[in-house]
């Protein structure tokens, strides 16, 4: 396969924040919005348990919906101090992506991965990142600066060919 595109790309701490920011921005209004839905429903069974006498049902759905809200609270929280404590974030570990015509490389210093554009989530441009994601919480950082081989607009006109439904523009 030829080599259409080459970008190293170093992850840091500041790179990392800017990231989350932008995160947190495009998702969470979902994520949230999907945790309230939830709990009311299973405020719903509690209150409809407690209304026909069966307290046993009550004290276990009370329980999941503790156990549901706390999840939803602390587990974003651990691992997004999981991912700043990291070795690729602490040591600023750089990453060095080739694309080909069906699918992308991510080279480390020691290893490499391969991934299928039809395995992307979604796609995002800012003015300084592409941002690939894997899914709701996986992503690959694309610094625009980092690129060797091609450039941030003729990388922006390949994405959008591969992956048209899934890439968007956000300033």
């Amino acid at each position: 396969m030829k080599l259409l595109f080459k970008n190293t790309t170093t992850y840091s701490k500041h790179i990392y924040d800017d990231f989350l920011k932008f995160h947190t921005k495009k998702f969470s209004f979902k994520y949230h919005l999907f945790s309230f839905v939830v709990s009311m429903l299973i405020l719903f069974l509690i209150m409809l348990y407690v209304q026909n006498h069966y307290y046993g049902l009550a004290v276990i759905f009370c329980a999941c919906l503790t156990s549901f809200i706390l999840y939803r609270y602390f587990h974003p929280i651990e691992e997004i101090n999981k991912e700043y404590h990291s070795e690729k974030i602490t040591k600023e570990q750089s990453f060095t992506f080739s694309f080909y015509d069906n699918y992308f490389k991510i080279y480390t210093k020691r290893e490499y991965s391969i991934v299928y554009y039809r395995k992307l989530y979604k796609i995002f441009e800012t003015d300084t990142f592409f941002y690939l994601y894997l899914d709701n919480s996986h992503s690959f950082l694309i610094d625009k600066s980092g690129f060797k081989k091609g450039s941030p607009i003729a990388f922006r006109d390949f994405i959008k060919k591969k992956c048209p439904f899934k890439y968007n523009k956000k300033s």
